[in-house]
């Protein structure tokens, strides 16, 4: 069964990185700032991956099979090993290659990745969540990729564009390539659609993050069993949601009305101590879990549970229709902010190669084949058609669940367009129109920011880095969840993190985002 066998490894992966950490005397913790949990849905576009993948194969000995370990963020289903299986009746014949998905939830995958990424086991394709690059990069955990993309991106190319393809990019090192994906982003509450109407509100009702208090305390009567915002560890409702461009790593940030591309430390601002400040009266009031700031659990799955009503997020087109499909719930969102088009959203997910891939430019084929195979991004985002989905309309390539499965009972569907190489040649899930890629190109074209593709080298700062996090790691989640009062906990994490080096690290941040706007 495929847990165990993901046990097996991972089991084999922590003893092996116990052995190197104590031979070597340290380890390492690498800051992560995921913007968020999930999000889209597929249809169809251009680019066909097999004409082209043989002919581009060139000098590459193909002649030894391989299996390419690799490895995504997201829920993990029964009928992994079945759509595996189909996915290699495509790449075997093409590449010589099979591919073994591996499954990491997003309360785990920061350690487990790393721990792959340290030892020695195999691990060809790596999920680079924007915040980690410059890390997995710097510690030689990943390879750079210009090269391989120049040689062989051909589809990545034409799907994303290159003035995005290098986004993921550190001190003219590639650590990963970016989906196409929304590449705007903004700060959102999403609602349980009949608890928020129950109540008498709709979303229109909410523009900020005050407006939420009346809502909470009417929902609340209802169901005083049911948490109203839902959070966890590394993701508290305070820091859940984008309101700045936090320039890789957050330890210094530019906020959205900036013109003039200042850094600043995101935690003395306004924006900030208002955010936290409201969250700790709602924890007051017990609208928040006391145990938000430890658990692991994702937020989709507590609403998914019944067990909270709304949570913070990014948006973009038909995000309200793929959390209804990932909760069961139709929810709807109400914008708490303007949209703004951020290196964060277009890099928030990089595909790289980790450092023992033993073939690169073999597994650079068969990630950029990705980007142009319908036939591929359909089996690995929503399985095998008659099983895991049919057409509700198969001449506008729209699909639905077979008779008798739903969210709740699926064997498989990961409903992760935005973590897939490319979701515009895959099936549009029903709800969704045909035209949600174009609708997505114009998100796109929301206004820039003045640092908008910038990517923080944090190569000479790495110890600030390592201490700044634990700093922040001791901080945030209580101030994030509203656990304690945000009037003496942000002066005294502020404190902490001056002393830890966080003005070394503005100031390295500035004087790159200067050379950055300069070159322009």
């Amino acid at each position: 069964m495929r847990k165990d066998k993901l046990f097996k490894k991972v089991t084999a992966i922590m003893l092996a990185a116990a052995m190197v950490m104590s031979a070597a005397g340290c380890g390492n913790k690498n800051s992560a700032e995921a913007g968020g949990e999930a999000q889209p849905a597929g249809t169809e576009s251009t680019a066909g991956g097999k004409e082209s993948a043989s002919a581009e194969a060139g000098d590459i000995d193909t002649s030894e099979p391989y299996t390419i370990t690799w490895a995504y963020i997201g829920a993990t289903y029964q009928d992994t090993d079945l759509v595996e299986a189909e996915m290699n009746k495509i790449l075997q014949p093409e590449f010589n290659c099979t591919i073994d998905i591996i499954g990491f939830s997003w309360g785990e995958y920061t350690q487990k990745l790393n721990l792959m990424l340290s030892g020695d086991e195999p691990l060809d394709m790596v999920p680079v969540i924007y915040g980690n690059g410059a890390s997995y990069l710097n510690n030689g955990q990943i390879i750079d990729m210009k090269e391989l993309i120049d040689k062989y991106g051909k589809h990545m190319k034409e799907v994303v564009g290159e003035d995005t393809l290098y986004v993921c990019n550190v001190g003219g090192k590639i650590y990963g390539v970016p989906v196409f994906k929304e590449y705007s982003v903004d700060a959102a509450v999403m609602l349980r659609k009949d608890l928020l109407e129950e109540a008498g509100f709709t979303a229109e009702d909410i523009h900020s993050i005050d407006d939420l208090g009346p809502v909470y305390e009417k929902v609340k009567e209802n169901h005083p069993e049911m948490v109203m915002l839902a959070g966890r560890k590394g993701e508290t409702p305070a820091v859940a949601a984008t309101w700045c461009d936090s320039l890789s790593d957050g330890f210094g940030v530019i906020m959205p009305d900036d013109e003039e591309g200042k850094v600043v430390n995101y935690y003395e601002t306004e924006q900030f101590k208002h955010n936290a400040e409201v969250i700790y009266e709602y924890a007051k009031k017990g609208y928040i879990s006391k145990d938000c700031a430890t658990m692991n659990d994702g937020k989709k799955p507590q609403v998914k549970a019944g067990t909270a009503f709304s949570y913070f997020t990014p948006t973009k087109p038909g995000v309200d229709l793929q959390d209804s499909l990932d909760t069961g719930y139709e929810m709807v969102y109400a914008p708490l902010t303007d949209t703004f088009r951020a290196t964060s959203q277009m890099a928030w997910i990089g595909w790289g190669i980790g450092k023992n891939c033993k073939y690169p430019e073999r597994v650079m084929q068969v990630l950029d084949y990705m980007y142009g195979s319908p036939e591929l991004m359909n089996l690995f985002n929503w399985g095998i058609e008659g099983k895991h989905y049919v057409f509700a309309d198969e001449e506008k390539g729209i699909i639905t669940y077979p008779e008798g499965v739903n969210v709740q009972n699926k064997t498989y569907g990961l409903n992760m367009g935005y973590e897939m190489p490319n979701q515009t040649i895959a099936y549009v899930w029903e709800g969704n129109e045909p035209s949600i890629w174009e609708e997505y190109r114009k998100f796109n074209s929301a206004d820039p920011l003045i640092s908008t593709g910038f990517i923080f080298d944090n190569s000479n700062v790495l110890t600030e880095i390592s201490a700044l996090t634990n700093v922040r790691d001791k901080y945030i989640d209580a101030i994030g969840s509203g656990a304690v009062d945000p009037a003496e906990a942000i002066p005294e994490m502020n404190e902490a993190l001056k002393k830890a080096g966080l003005d070394k690290v503005i100031q390295e941040k500035q004087a790159q985002l200067d050379a950055f706007i300069a070159a322009k």
